[in-house]
């Protein structure tokens, strides 16, 4: 099944838009919080984009306490920045 991806800012202005390219659900993975983790059998295409969605709140710069990652092959590595890590969800896609 294919999917279309928008991603607006907080203002309501598109900033990214697949409404003319069709990108494949890879899956979704859920990053725990203060933990680092590392998800395998991600699947392999000739491009792909991972989607982050902190999941719980918190105050101040929200973009601080929300994983980082890297995909390499078929391996996703989400990594906990030093201090306090909220949930972070990892969606990837790709086509």
């Amino acid at each position: 099944m294919s999917y279309g991806l928008e991603i607006f800012d907080p203002v309501g202005v598109l900033n990214f838009s697949t409404s003319d390219i069709t990108w494949n659900y890879l899956g979704s993975y859920e990053a725990p919080n203060n933990t680092s983790i590392v998800f395998t059998g991600i699947g392999i295409m000739p491009e792909r984009i991972v989607v982050r969605v902190m999941l719980d709140q918190i105050n101040g710069d929200d973009e601080s306490f929300t994983h980082t990652y890297t995909l390499v092959g078929d391996t996703l590595t989400a990594t906990a920045p030093v201090g306090v890590t909220q949930r972070t969800l990892l969606s990837v896609f790709g086509r």
